[in-house]
């Protein structure tokens, strides 16, 4: 069975909201990878073909790619796909073990947690100054509120592999 075969079928034992959480954040990203690619390939060819470059296209990449990295973020929790740096729990064994994994998973789910509200804050903060970008016109608050919400969505998705974790 190759890695891929696994993994899909890994995802097909998930309960329909994590499977489904993990289609639309997955979306999100591939739409936003593509637009990106769309963006800077349409540039280069205004730019060195016709010379004439789009103004607006730094400020149009710079936004899609927060906007990756907070559908990402969710995505990776949820799979477990973050860096670790297990130098301590890889020693433990049994109950130890798993009440090590309970800790991890409390301090980051208490730290994306503690994220979002500073987010949801800022965003509140960018919404009364009324700032927008300056060639497209977005709002700036909105990219704030996207940031809130996949932390919080991270921290639900820490939960769930911490709990699969453990279980285990």
């Amino acid at each position: 069975m190759t890695d891929q075969t696994s993994a899909h079928s890994a995802t097909a034992r998930q309960p329909w909201p994590v499977s489904l959480a993990e289609r639309i954040f997955s979306a999100i990203a591939i739409a936003t990878v593509t637009g990106i690619c769309f963006i800077m390939c349409w540039d280069v060819l205004f730019r060195y073909v016709l010379v004439r470059p789009l103004g607006w296209s730094g400020e149009a990449i710079q936004f899609l790619m927060s906007i990756l990295f907070f559908a990402a973020l969710p995505l990776a929790t949820l799979r477990g796909d973050h860096v670790i740096v297990d130098v301590l729990s890889e020693r433990f064994t049994g109950v130890l073990r798993q009440l090590s994994l309970l800790l991890a998973g409390v301090f980051l789910t208490g730290y994306l947690l503690a994220m979002a509200w500073y987010c949801a804050g800022f965003a509140l903060k960018l919404m009364s100054y009324g700032d927008r970008t300056d060639y497209l016109g977005l709002p700036l608050h909105s990219a704030a509120w996207a940031a809130a919400i996949a932390f919080v969505a991270a921290a639900i998705g820490g939960i769930l592999h911490g709990w699969k974790e453990a279980r285990q």
